[in-house]
């Protein structure tokens, strides 16, 4: 019986004040306790007083059958044993309605009783199986037969009502067995319950069998099934809950899992909670496991936090844009008025693209328009230096903004240290759609000339990762930037199916 369950039957009861052993000899039914190999190993009065015998030494220690003989041809023998085999094998309580049984001793004159029986296993506080306990009634009664109609004697005997009960016990035991097992079985968070300082898998759901790849977990120690997290703290955990008996939260915690098939470990990040499982001495006995999957949840967060920072390099690079308008114009021009127009030109178009990039847009995109957007921020109109070629092509909201962002990104960096920076420098981007049907492809190319020498940065900054983020909205997209000496190249190309698509 697991602990929680003795903990209730006996919650009222002083379970120190009590002697168990002299209750169960006290008790007026008749029991009789076998183990595995069905030797008897203990029996209260009323059994000895049902059976016949005078005291336990004549039965406690041998064999079932050795105690009881019975030929192994009889149907007694062969209902008895069927029943007692069926505990063995199932470790579920069996019943015997009624079996004719000899209780005498070899060499007595023959004793035949009628029993009513039932059979239930034993468990360890471990949950492992131990013993048999058999409770038997002597119905010996149904001999009236001879003198009285068989149904009345039964039910005066109360064998058939005991029958209906058991059948009636046996149902809603299973039913409720069952309700139990599909609620573990399909809860959303994996479960698991460790027995003992090893952590044996006593359970484990299929959330949990689902986290690990589908291996098999019960029956193995924590370090026998998953092996990979040995090395990264977790069983240290669990020792360290077994031996305080103080549970343990997690909260985001990352851990490498090896899924069939892969020549790595996988990072998953969970929240977690290892419960220690009390027993009634006060001792530990074995840990609840219960937590999630979040790995899903942290990788949004994550990208959040990126995205956050990103806003923050933008609005570094529309600082930077600003003072490049200013001092582009300022040199290019002799009549401050003028100068002034067209800073205040320049700007707001800047404001206009920062607002298309900020808050996004409504419905399609034309793509020309993006660029012709981009351009203006430092052409004013006129695009001088900006080389402009591609069909009309409409996109969705959520690749226009991706495509705004790149675009806005590679004409900051043109603008602080590239082919912008120099008024011989050039630009010219090009767009085109190939192949046919849902296979049609998306290619973009960004082409600097004529500014400074161009090398590798030495590292990738925020602006770099955002260009190469690629277009969101499309079921596929890539971004390349070569750093040619003459000039930085970018190209994009993206599934152009899905560029038309608007989110839900």
């Amino acid at each position: 019986m697991p602990d929680a369950w003795r903990r209730s039957l006996f919650r009222n009861a002083d379970l120190h004040a009590l002697d168990l052993g002299a209750l169960f000899n006290a008790s007026p039914n008749a029991y009789v306790i076998f183990d595995e190999a069905l030797t008897i190993v203990g029996c209260n009065a009323a059994y000895l007083k049902v059976v016949g015998r005078a005291s336990r030494q004549e039965i406690v220690g041998r064999y079932l059958f050795d105690a009881f003989p019975s030929s192994t041809d009889s149907a007694s023998y062969r209902l008895l044993r069927r029943s007692l085999d069926r505990v063995l094998a199932t470790h579920e309580p069996d019943h015997i309605a009624v079996i004719p049984y000899d209780t005498s001793e070899p060499g007595e004159p023959p004793n035949m009783r009628y029993w009513s029986a039932t059979h239930t296993p034993i468990f360890d506080r471990d949950g492992t199986f131990r013993y048999i306990l058999q409770h038997t009634v002597d119905v010996s009664e149904l001999q009236r037969l001879r003198e009285r109609g068989a149904h009345e004697l039964f039910v005066e005997a109360g064998v058939l009502h005991r029958a209906r009960e058991v059948q009636a016990a046996n149902q809603a035991i299973d039913a409720e067995r069952k309700l139990l097992r599909d609620m573990f079985k399909q809860a959303p968070g994996f479960i698991g319950i460790l027995a003992g300082p090893a952590h044996t898998f006593l359970l484990a759901n299929d959330a949990y069998r689902s986290l690990v790849g589908g291996r098999e977990l019960v029956g193995l120690t924590v370090a026998q099934a998953l092996p990979e997290v040995v090395g990264q703290g977790f069983v240290d955990l669990l020792d360290r809950v077994y031996a305080t008996g103080e549970a343990y939260i997690g909260k985001h915690v990352p851990v490498m899992l090896r899924q069939p098939g892969d020549a790595a470990p996988r990072k998953h990040h969970i929240d977690f909670i290892y419960q220690p499982i009390v027993s009634e001495d006060g001792g530990v006995s074995g840990i609840f496991v219960q937590g999630h999957d979040v790995t899903d949840q942290v990788e949004a967060e994550r990208l959040q936090s990126l995205r956050h920072r990103e806003l923050g390099h933008r609005l570094k690079n529309q600082l930077a844009m600003v003072q490049a308008i200013v001092n582009q114009t300022i040199r290019g021009s002799n009549d401050i008025a003028v100068a002034g127009a067209t800073i205040a030109g320049r700007l707001q178009a800047l404001s206009r693209a920062h607002e298309s990039l900020v808050t996004g847009t409504t419905g399609l995109t034309s793509v020309r328009e993006i660029v012709r957007m981009t351009a203006e921020i430092h052409e004013h109109g006129h695009l001088q230096r900006f080389g402009i070629d591609g069909p009309d092509v409409e996109i969705a909201s959520r690749p226009a903004l991706s495509l705004s962002l790149i675009l806005h990104e590679l004409t900051t960096n043109a603008v602080k240290y590239g082919a912008l920076a120099s008024e011989q420098g050039r630009v010219h981007v090009a767009w085109s759609v190939s192949g046919e049907g849902d296979a049609r492809r998306f290619a973009m190319t960004w082409r600097e000339t004529g500014g400074p020498p161009v090398s590798p940065p030495a590292r990738s900054g925020a602006g770099t990762r955002l260009i190469r983020a690629g277009l969101a909205g499309t079921v596929s997209s890539t971004v390349t930037v070569d750093f040619e000496p003459a000039g930085i190249v970018c190209r994009i190309e993206a599934d152009f199916a899905s560029m038309g698509e608007e989110p839900d």
